[in-house]
């Protein structure tokens, strides 16, 4: 069982434009470039990761802890684009880091899973929290000429970001007129189709 998941680098760049945005807000000005920025920002932080639809647009690091080495190890968030370090706290109390002969993984639509290598057994781990960590890259690969790829990423989701997008820059604060903005018609219907890692 997985403990936590926790980003361990940003991404490079965003699957929407400013452009994009200010079109979706049909605004014709730069007086909220730096809004709409941020906007972008906390859309895609919205629906991505953990707490999200368990999926990562754009390539960036992850860390996934356990308490111990599982039968098989499920990294339920994607699309992993390769699995960098499996770390371990070993029975004397140090840190080992497994070599990659050692383990075998696959990708399923958008998560992967691990497991030892044929005639290989996971190693004995000390007894304490935390005592596997895997890193992972995650995200819609790119090419060779951009780090992302927007033919890769569903646009169903990039359009998902952009109603949310004009939702928040209609509706700037929390409560309105004493109740919470419905959120805007079809969201949920698009990223529900892709909701794969989330707990609740």
């Amino acid at each position: 069982m997985w403990n936590a998941l926790e980003r361990t680098s940003a991404p490079g760049s965003e699957v929407i434009t400013t452009a994009e945005a200010k079109a979706q807000c049909r605004i014709d000005h730069d007086d909220d470039d730096t809004l709409i920025d941020r906007l972008i920002k906390v859309s895609r932080e919205k629906i991505e990761g953990p707490d999200g639809i368990g999926l990562c647009f754009v390539s960036q690091g992850w860390r996934m802890t356990l308490d111990c080495f599982p039968a098989q190890i499920r990294i339920p968030m994607g699309p992993v684009l390769s699995i960098d370090s499996i770390t371990y706290v070993d029975e004397g109390g140090d840190t080992q880091t497994l070599n990659s002969s050692l383990y075998q993984w696959r990708k399923d639509r958008f998560g992967a899973y691990i497991a030892p290598a044929y005639d290989e057994t996971w190693p004995i781990t000390r007894r304490v929290y935390s005592a596997v960590q895997v890193n992972f890259t995650a995200g819609f690969p790119g090419t060779d000429d951009s780090p992302v790829s927007l033919a890769n990423v569903p646009e169903t989701l990039r359009h998902a970001m952009l109603l949310l997008i004009g939702h928040y820059y209609e509706n700037r604060e929390a409560v309105l007129a004493g109740e919470m903005p419905a959120m805007p018609f079809g969201f949920e219907n698009i990223v529900n189709q892709y909701l794969v890692g989330r707990v609740a």
